[in-house]
């Protein structure tokens, strides 16, 4: 699997600090400005959910010098030590997900604090002088701690939620990063905060005339982006930014199925569709502009199905017009061309990764039972039957490493599910 960090969040309270006359440091490093504020404090914890140990390693001796702005780490006259600049980032938001408060980016130093797992190793290892963190431990920025807050000047008593993501800007090589981010619920009521559960919101209409299922995409914190077909065959897409919905853009193409959509990293997008030749069409977002649609050849018969183990990485699978599995590949530099990975299906294919070089297929055979097919790093796994009696296309996903889950519908059109790990 590898290094994987994931966001806690804990320990609330409000309070008001006179930073002109008590300041801890906090005004140094530029994370409020002088005078008396409301603030509200809360435990950050990045913890290294994965099999590896993240190993940044050493920062440059104290300044001066001070280092080059191109440098990983910031000096923090606070804390008296080096920094990995802007790692971390809060956002204060409102039921609808709009920005209350300016996003506030906060650098951290790695180590080892809190061991979390236990499996993890009995004994912390990593230092602001070597930096890093461990397997199944976190680093912890508590309460506190000098910036350690979000500034909440004028904010109304009410319901709100805390977005705060680790390694927001993806600056550190993780095995993924959706799930760098969490949500809490904070109820706020004068000096008091209260931690809530998070509710669901009533149904929006989005609008648009569209002929397809739609596909949604989160790359980022508080960043979604939508697709469907509409009733010119084009492909349309919506995006949320931040608090809010962009309008309706036709990105055009002539296509003849849904739209398939991946991210491998921060600003990426690759869209997928199968055109009226049979063919499979491409088109990406490289954070600026789109690419124009390229065919990626092929004679297909179903919607593509494709996901990405590692940046620059995309591994795409279709169902044949022969009924069998076909494969197609970019290494970050160039398209593999397509290969065939045989069997008899009569449903979409399913692809899903739990982790780097780690690849897992799943389709409905001529027996309606679910069909398998994985790729361990290198060689191909011969087909296997899961058995099952279902009467639609499989939905995988994998939470961890070494765990599967699918989901399908039976002939008694219930939901079924069968795990893995």
């Amino acid at each position: 699997m590898g290094a994987n960090l994931v966001t806690i969040i804990r320990n609330f309270s409000i309070h008001t600090q006179d930073f002109t006359n008590n300041d801890d440091g906090s005004t140094q490093d530029g994370c409020v400005a002088g005078g008396t504020h409301r603030i509200l404090r809360f435990d950050f914890l990045s913890h290294n959910a994965g099999d590896a140990d993240l190993h940044i390693g050493p920062p440059p001796p104290p300044p001066p010098p001070f280092p080059p702005p191109t440098s990983l780490f910031v000096w923090s006259a606070a804390h008296g030590h080096y920094h990995i600049k802007e790692f971390n980032q809060y956002v204060l938001l409102d039921t609808s997900d709009f920005p209350v408060m300016p996003g506030f980016k906060q650098a951290f130093c790695l180590m080892d604090i809190e061991r979390i797992d236990p499996w993890a190793a009995p004994s912390p290892k990593y230092t602001c002088g070597d930096q890093g963190v461990s397997a199944g431990w976190s680093d912890v920025y508590s309460s506190s701690l000098p910036c350690q807050f979000i500034t909440i000047d004028g904010v109304p008593d009410g319901d709100y939620r805390l977005l705060a993501t680790t390694d927001y800007k993806q600056l550190v090589q993780e095995d993924r990063y959706l799930d760098n981010s969490v949500v809490v619920g904070l109820r706020i009521q004068g000096n008091t905060v209260t931690q809530i559960s998070l509710a669901w919101g009533d149904w929006e209409s989005l609008g648009g005339i569209l002929v397809s299922q739609p596909k949604a995409l989160a790359w980022g914190p508080n960043q979604m982006d939508v697709f469907a077909v509409g009733t010119d065959h084009a492909v349309w897409h919506r995006s949320w930014e931040s608090g809010g919905w962009g309008g309706w853009e036709s990105l055009g193409g002539v296509v003849d199925s849904p739209p398939e959509v991946v991210a491998w990293g921060p600003g990426r997008i690759d869209l997928f569709a199968v055109g009226t030749d049979h063919a499979m069409w491409h088109r990406w977002w490289n954070g600026g502009s789109w690419g124009g649609w390229e065919s990626l050849g092929g004679v297909i018969d179903s919607p593509p199905s494709v996901v990405a183990w590692a940046p620059n990485r995309l591994d795409a699978f279709a169902l044949g017009t022969d009924h069998a599995l076909w494969h197609r590949w970019w290494d970050g530099a160039n398209w593999g061309g397509w290969e065939s990975l045989g069997g008899v299906l009569t449903s979409p294919p399913r692809a899903v990764s739990w982790g780097p070089n780690r690849l897992d297929v799943f389709a409905v055979g001529l027996d309606n039972a679910v069909w398998h097919r994985w790729w361990d790093g290198a060689n191909w796994g011969g087909w296997e039957s899961l058995g099952g009696s279902v009467f639609s296309e499989v939905s995988a996903v994998s939470w961890a490493a070494n765990r599967l889950d699918l989901f399908a519908i039976g002939a008694d059109s219930a939901v079924w599910r069968k795990k893995f790990g």
